[in-house]
């Protein structure tokens, strides 16, 4: 008798700690599927979705960094920025291919915010949350404001300043030298996979090549 009671009362214990247990995961796969779906309507491009001025596109972009990093809390080492954006690609009204370029843009940024202790952060994640600008913790621009710049900058091309596969994490002293750089090779190949995504059109990439191309004869002249 003594003994089928206490085999009654562990095997109720069991249960009720399986419960407890499965009602945790499921709710973290709750958490997960919103926090998905979140990026996925921050990020959304289509037409009336897309940023509407830079005020929006700066606090998507921060935004996204913020909930990336609720994932990754989540996941731990299993976080994987593809398995994000193809899962977001399922509830995204963006080609799989501008899907894409966000995903390569955020995982750039991504791993920005890390390098910059943004993300370890609680008043750095509070206005991340929040789609503010916030100091950068760590490194040689320890103290200084982070702010979202450009790939090309809107002073190369202002077509495309809006969109977030096109936004950059940057220390506020870089993104101000940027608006004055001149086109490299790097902004030139980023153009062309922006028009060939059909984010960036075929006269303004043309554009962008022109100008390059005539830095790089100018360069060639003077060496």
């Amino acid at each position: 008798m003594i003994a089928d009671y206490f085999w009654k009362i562990i095997f109720a214990v069991l249960v009720i700690v399986g419960f407890v247990h499965y009602k945790d995961w499921r709710d973290q796969g709750k958490k997960y599927e919103a926090n998905v779906a979140t990026i996925a309507e921050l990020l959304d491009h289509s037409k009336n979705a897309e940023p509407f001025n830079d005020d929006e596109a700066v606090s998507r972009t921060l935004q996204c960094m913020y909930f990336l990093r609720k994932i990754e809390e989540h996941k731990g080492e299993t976080f994987s920025i593809d398995k994000i954006f193809e899962a977001a690609q399922e509830e995204s009204n963006n080609t799989k291919v501008v899907n894409n370029l966000l995903r390569d843009a955020f995982r750039k940024n991504y791993a920005i915010a890390k390098e910059f202790g943004v993300l370890d952060d609680e008043d750095a994640m509070s206005s991340l949350m929040d789609g503010t600008s916030t100091l950068i913790i760590s490194g040689p621009w320890k103290g200084e404001e982070l702010v979202v710049g450009h790939y090309i900058s809107p002073s190369i091309n202002d077509t495309i300043s809006l969109h977030l596969a096109n936004r950059l994490l940057l220390p506020k002293s870089v993104k101000l030298a940027m608006q004055f750089a001149d086109i490299t090779n790097d902004v030139k190949e980023r153009a062309d996979r922006l028009k060939r995504a059909g984010i960036l059109d075929v006269g303004s990439f043309d554009s962008i090549k022109q100008q390059y191309d005539t830095l790089r004869e100018l360069a060639t002249r003077n060496n």
